[in-house]
């Protein structure tokens, strides 16, 4: 969700987002995210953008929209295993059956001696 009263407060000083973020000290693009609420705004980071458009950080704030649990399982379901991961799994598998086998087979020794 864009922050409306900050755009509206830098456009008013007449501020552009680059000069802006070279005042706070980070790229325009992260700050752009940061303004169109595409990343979140850190405390710290709230009350530099207030300093340096001479504002309280009151004047200038809004709250993050909260990630629902249901975006959430969504993102989870995006989730990709890598091929790689999947086939060490496997042989991981296949070397426990053959440990358990043997461990049985130790197992079995040892009370029937």
């Amino acid at each position: 969700m864009s922050k409306v009263k900050l755009t509206q407060t830098r456009q008013a000083k007449g501020i552009s987002q680059e000069e802006l973020a070279d005042l706070i000290g980070m790229t325009q693009s992260n700050y752009s995210r940061r303004e169109n609420g595409h990343k979140k705004i850190s405390e710290v980071e709230w009350v530099r953008i207030a300093k340096e458009l001479g504002v309280e950080k009151d004047t200038i704030y809004e709250p993050d929209e909260e990630t629902t649990p249901k975006l959430t399982a969504v993102k989870m379901l995006q989730f990709s295993i890598p091929n790689f991961v999947l086939e060490h799994i496997e042989l991981l598998k296949k070397e426990n059956k053959i440990l358990k086998e043997k461990l049985k087979q130790f197992k079995n020794q040892n009370v029937n001696p």
